[in-house]
């Protein structure tokens, strides 16, 4: 098993709105870009993006509006919508994105803007809420992935081998992650994959706020699409 530290790679970026590919999860990527001045308009046809900002503070303009979003907050930017991302100040942001073109399903291929308007999500806010240890809520959709948060807190059961890998981040906290024979000790701002086909458990000495991102048809993955018994 592995891990990468977020904040330490992070640390790498020194050119405006460079990019450095954290992690690979199927046909998924998880990178990390320098937000500093003000990216061009552009958009994507063929793919939704995920913007989680891990520090500083950024302005996300879209055609469905504008959001100022900190760290621990995050939007998704549809397909076919125009946006830019900007910041006066060094901030660095998680990008989920697909590494190739998604398939386009039945002319579901968006070439105008979708309607409807721009939401934000804090995670922080949300993770305050949350008192059921590894009970897993669901907070936004990118294509065929579900990005969760969950509260670890003491130990769970071992879960059955996941169908599919799992995306791992530690938002705040500590914990063991035990996958088959391997334990791994992660601390806020690592990132790590579970494997499909190995039985795992997690072990939170304190509360812990966890993030958990999987592709929608994973049906045996313990926490993050169920909860605790």
């Amino acid at each position: 098993m592995y891990k990468v530290n977020i904040s330490q790679q992070g640390a790498r970026l020194t050119k405006p709105f460079t990019m450095i590919e954290l992690a690979y999860i199927e046909d998924f990527a998880v990178s990390i870009y320098l937000c500093h001045g003000t990216l061009a308009w552009h958009k994507h046809l063929d793919q939704d993006e995920l913007f989680l900002v891990h520090s500083g503070v950024i302005t996300l303009d879209t055609e469905m509006g504008s959001l100022n979003l900190q760290a621990g907050e995050l939007a998704v930017v549809p397909k076919g919508v125009v946006h830019r991302s900007s910041s006066l100040i060094r901030s660095e942001v998680l990008l989920f994105s697909p590494r190739f073109l998604p398939d386009r399903k039945n002319g579901d291929r968006r070439i105008v803007a979708s309607q409807g308007s721009l939401s934000k999500t804090s995670l922080y806010e949300l993770g305050s809420t949350l008192s059921k240890p590894y009970h897993s809520v669901a907070v936004a959709e990118v294509e065929d992935f579900i990005l969760n948060v969950m509260l670890c807190d003491g130990t769970s059961i071992w879960y059955e081998k996941p169908a599919r890998p799992l995306l791992f981040i530690v938002m705040e906290g500590l914990i063991k992650l035990e996958v088959g024979p391997e334990s791994l000790l992660m601390e806020r701002a690592d990132l790590t994959l579970i494997p499909s086909n190995y039985i795992y458990r997690i072990h939170a000495p304190r509360r812990t706020l966890a993030l958990v991102f999987h592709k929608r048809e994973c049906r045996r993955c313990g926490p993050p699409i169920g909860e605790h018994p």
